[in-house]
């Protein structure tokens, strides 16, 4: 079980929205991932799609490998050959995506995987974006700088507000975790829905939204440790009737 309060990007902005009973589940299966959980490739094409990025669009040889790579395998059941249709479908996607909101000028370079997290009231976040973009600012040394992070998800596309949580989210991660790379601006900050078909820039208006995650991020730490001890406490009788 997970011994400190942890979550994805992905996962607090959902538990932002969330009821009561889904928050309370979201922490739940974070601090015990369920066993029959399906892998579903997304970490592997969100770094394939990482260089489709930086390409602006004109080099898929990555998403190709990769698909077939995936498309090669023998599925062991029927849920794992419907991970692996739902990752093709995703790549195709990826393909086709449109970054015509991305500056003409400007450049774009793929981002390391070994990233820091976002520490949030003693929530460590997860936030992972694949490429970051700089270019000069008019009247300015410093240069401007902002991320790019794909959200890949076929059951929970991103609405007008969960876009602007996401990308707000990740202006912060610019400002807070790139010192010295430039001056971080929120129109800069692109997700990628790829499932949508969408880029959304995050908004310009963020300090609600940052007291929004905040005040999130408050509640998991302060709930975590009592929802832990009760999932141990389970566990243990499970095992003893078994």
């Amino acid at each position: 079980m997970k011994s400190e309060p942890q979550i994805s990007a992905n996962k607090l902005v959902e538990y932002c929205f969330a009821r009561s009973t889904r928050r309370t589940a979201i922490i739940e299966d974070i601090i015990k991932p369920k066993n029959f959980l399906i892998d579903t490739r997304y970490n592997e094409i969100e770094r394939a799609m990482m260089y489709f990025i930086e390409s602006r669009g004109k080099d898929d040889n990555r998403l190709s490998q990769l698909d077939s790579a995936l498309l090669s395998r023998q599925p062991a059941s029927s849920h794992d050959e419907q991970r692996l249709l739902t990752a093709h479908d995703a790549i195709e996607l990826c393909r086709t995506m449109s970054f015509a909101k991305l500056p003409d000028i400007g450049k774009l370079i793929c981002v390391s995987d070994s990233q820091p997290k976002l520490i949030l009231n003693g929530v460590s976040v997860s936030i992972r974006p694949t490429n970051s973009i700089k270019l000069p600012q008019s009247g300015k040394r410093e240069m401007a700088f902002g991320l790019i992070k794909p959200y890949i998800s076929k059951t929970l596309p991103l609405t007008t507000e969960t876009a602007a949580l996401q990308g707000a989210l990740l202006h912060w991660y610019a400002d807070v975790s790139f010192p010295g790379s430039g001056e971080a601006r929120s129109d800069l900050c692109f997700v990628v829905d790829v499932f949508a078909q969408k880029m959304f820039s995050a908004p310009s208006s963020f300090r609600q939204r940052r007291k929004l995650l905040t005040a999130s991020c408050q509640e998991i730490s302060d709930r975590w440790q009592a929802i832990r001890a009760r999932l141990i406490v389970e566990e243990a009788v499970s095992r003893r009737r078994s």
